[in-house]
This record gives structure tokens, C-alpha cells and sequence, in this order.
């Protein structure tokens, strides 16, 4: 009979990668999974193998609609995000330009004076100090929550309710949360239609842009509204702020690259990429299910079947990446898969990216003996998420 591994979690092994999905790659075929939710799935790890689940029409993320389908029901009209090929390039198209690279450079200003606020506050709390608390999660609820055009003082109860609806497993995500999110946003949207009657310009923020789209142009609906602009604040909250935290613990625990990068401050897109590559930030990758039998490798998906990637796993292929279980700050090239792959890669990359850099370079500059304040295997890591998260990381400095 054949083996189904329980889904190996980094929460379980203290955000390293969990061991076993080194194991579980160095095997000739794939093997199955059983999932926080009860599902069995196909669990890909390596490197082409995921990057082909991820770009090839004969997997989607749709896995609603797919089932849907197979069974003669019908869904509607509305479109989602996990949709593939037009409607999900026309929801992406209404929120693509604010994420563009060059609009988020416009942003280095503003995120830079953030990190100058939050660190002021930091140091004026003294050590030890929480980074988490202090930088960590407030930068990336800023930032979005000014994107998005919401009240910046709103930023926890926003984290509060991302937090439920990003968990995984048995009656997840939390569909009270998901209710109180969106008509927190419907609450918005009055104010946001009198705000354009008064000539605010359409792509002032995104939820003015979907406002405008919903009212003047006809181009979506209240719910598709409603749902991408939750998607959009989910996906820029939980994997920055794990990003930032999780990523400064990785280069305490690598002390030679830490020194590599305070020697060098222009490492830091190197070290970025690579923390990026190194350090599990979403623990549990988005489903995915094959529309038609498939042949990866040698291994045949049969019509139906569920497949959980892991980017994690992948990003340690020593087929794609030389010393790939060495963290390498100076490393380059550096295709990891951290914001996917495809047509569904993640849009806020650019933002990630600046806020990363802008944090560690602040940190490393503003306070060159920084350094934990407690042990880092006592530290606690939430599971049972989508995203890992380090609840604290206290420092000294």
C-alpha cells in the first residue's frame, strides 16, 4: 500500500526547512500527501517539476471551479484570482499598475521614512526590543494599507483578521473573518465613490481604481471587488512580515554572511534574492489540480488530481542552484521561485523587495551591534497557516 506522508511544516523544525522535504525530493517518484484540510494530494518539490506545475495550462489553482465542472455545477460569472488565462489577467490588469516597478521606486522616499519612524520608536524603547512587534509587522500593514487606501490606524484589526483567514486545516480559512474583512471594505467604498464625485483621480489608490472600475466602467462586480481587494491586502501583509523577521534570525544564524553584508552594504540585493531562496516564508503553497492526465517526470497526474508544490523545497534543488544548502549572500544568478512562477506571479514583488532591502540595510547601518537577545531555538513559530511567522525576535543592540 502506498505511504501518504503528513505535509512536512518548517513551523514544526523552527523555520528551517523541515528535513523531510529533502527526503521526499531525492525520491524518483512523487509521493502523496495528506493535508492540514484532510485532503491527499501529489507533493512536488523539485525545482523544474514545480516550475512546470506553475506555468503549464494543464494545472491551475482553480480548484473550486475544476470540481465545479466535473460535477455540472455553475458557479456564476464571478471571477477570482485563481482563475487562469482572461478572467484572471482582467481582475490582475486592475491592480498590475500600482505594484509596477517603477510606480512602487516612487515609494523609497516614504518606506524609508516608515523604517526611520518605527526604528526611532525601537531604539526609544530600548533593549532588549522586539522586532517583530517593532518593525516587522507594522512596515508591510503601512505600506499595504497606503497601496490600498485604508486607514493606516486600522492595520491591526486588518492583521487580526488576515491572521484568521490565512489559516489552514479542518473548517479553515475562518469565514467570520472573511465576512467582517469585506464589509470593512464595503464600508469604505462610499466613501471612496464621494471622494471621486469630488474629482479624486481613479488610480489614486487601489481601492479607489476598483471603485472607479465597479461604478464608472462596468468592468466588475461589487463581489469580485470586494474579494481582490482582500486578496491584495492578505498577499502583501503576512509574507513581508515573516520575510523581515525571519530573514534577520537567518543572518544571525549565519554569522559569516551577516558580516559579509555589514562589510559590504551593496550586498543587500544579493542578500535579499537569497533570503528570499534560503528562508521559508510561506509555508504551504496554493493547490493546485491537474485538468487532464499529465506525465511529470515519470510520474503520471491523473485528471482530478491535487498537487501541492513546495517552493520551499525547490529553492534547494541542487540541480538549480550550486551549494544550494549553502545561504550565499553574494549569490548570483538567483532564479528562485519565492514569488512563483508564470502567469500568477506574485504582483507585489517590487514592494517586497524594497521593503526588504530598506529594512535591513536601516537595521544593519542604524545599529551595527544588533544581535538576538534571547536563544534562537526558543524562539516560537506559529503553524497551521499558509504563512510561517516568528511571533518575536527580541534584540539587543
Amino acid at each position: 500500500m502506498e505511504r501518504v506522508h503528513d505535509f512536512p511544516s518548517s513551523a514544526d523544525t523552527a523555520g528551517e526547512l523541515n528535513s523531510q522535504l529533502d527526503e521526499l525530493r531525492r525520491q524518483g517518484s512523487f509521493p502523496r500527501v495528506l493535508l492540514a484540510d484532510g485532503q491527499q494530494a501529489w507533493l512536488v518539490t523539485r525545482y523544474e517539476d514545480v516550475r512546470t506545475v506553475l506555468s503549464d495550462g494543464r494545472f491551475t489553482r482553480d480548484v473550486m471551479g475544476v470540481r465545479a465542472r466535473q460535477s455540472g455545477v455553475d458557479l456564476g460569472g464571478t471571477r477570482t484570482v485563481n482563475m487562469d488565462g482572461r478572467p484572471h489577467n482582467e481582475l490582475r490588469a486592475f491592480v498590475s499598475q500600482v505594484f509596477a516597478a517603477r510606480r512602487i521606486e516612487v515609494m523609497t522616499s516614504r518606506v524609508q521614512a516608515w523604517t526611520d519612524d518605527l526604528l526611532d520608536a525601537m531604539e526609544e524603547a530600548g533593549p532588549p526590543a522586539d522586532l517583530v512587534a517593532h518593525l516587522a509587522v507594522p512596515l508591510p500593514a503601512i505600506a499595504i494599507c497606503e497601496l490600498l487606501g485604508f486607514p493606516i490606524e486600522d492595520r491591526e484589526a486588518l492583521s487580526d483578521w488576515c491572521d484568521r483567514i490565512t489559516a489552514v486545516g479542518a473548517g479553515a480559512p475562518d469565514q467570520e473573518a472573511w465576512l467582517e474583512l469585506t464589509a470593512y471594505v464595503g464600508r469604505l467604498v462610499p466613501a471612496k465613490r464621494a471622494a471621486l464625485g469630488e474629482g479624486l483621480a481613479p488610480d489614486a489608490d487601489i481601492l479607489t481604481r476598483l471603485v472607479y472600475a465597479h461604478d464608472n466602467e462596468d468592468a466588475l462586480s461589487m463581489e469580485e471587488l470586494l474579494s481582490l481587494t482582500v486578496v491584495v491586502l492578505a498577499g502583501g501583509l503576512e509574507t513581508t512580515q515573516t520575510a523581515i523577521s525571519a530573514g534577520m534570525l537567518r543572518l544571525f544564524r549565519s554569522p559569516d554572511q551577516l558580516e559579509k553584508l555589514r562589510a559590504d552594504p551593496d550586498l543587500v540585493t544579493s542578500a535579499v534574492e537569497e533570503l528570499l531562496r534560503y528562508q521559508p516564508v510561506i509555508d504551504v503553497n496554493r493547490l493546485q489540480i491537474a485538468t487532464e492526465a499529465v506525465w511529470l517526470g515519470d510520474q503520471q497526474i491523473g485528471a482530478g488530481d491535487l498537487v501541492q508544490i513546495s517552493i520551499n523545497a525547490a529553492n534547494r534543488d541542487a540541480t538549480a542552484f550550486l551549494d544550494s544548502e549553502q545561504l550565499d549572500v553574494t549569490r548570483g544568478p538567483n532564479p528562485h521561485l519565492a514569488f512563483g512562477y508564470g502567469a500568477h506571479h506574485c504582483l507585489g514583488a517590487a514592494l517586497a523587495r524594497l521593503q526588504l532591502k530598506t529594512a535591513f540595510s536601516t537595521l544593519l547601518l542604524r545599529f551595527p551591534n544588533l544581535r538576538p537577545a534571547a536563544p534562537p531555538e526558543s524562539l516560537s513559530w506559529r503553524g497551521g497557516h499558509v504563512t510561517l511567522r516568528l511571533e518575536e525576535l527580541p534584540v539587543a543592540w
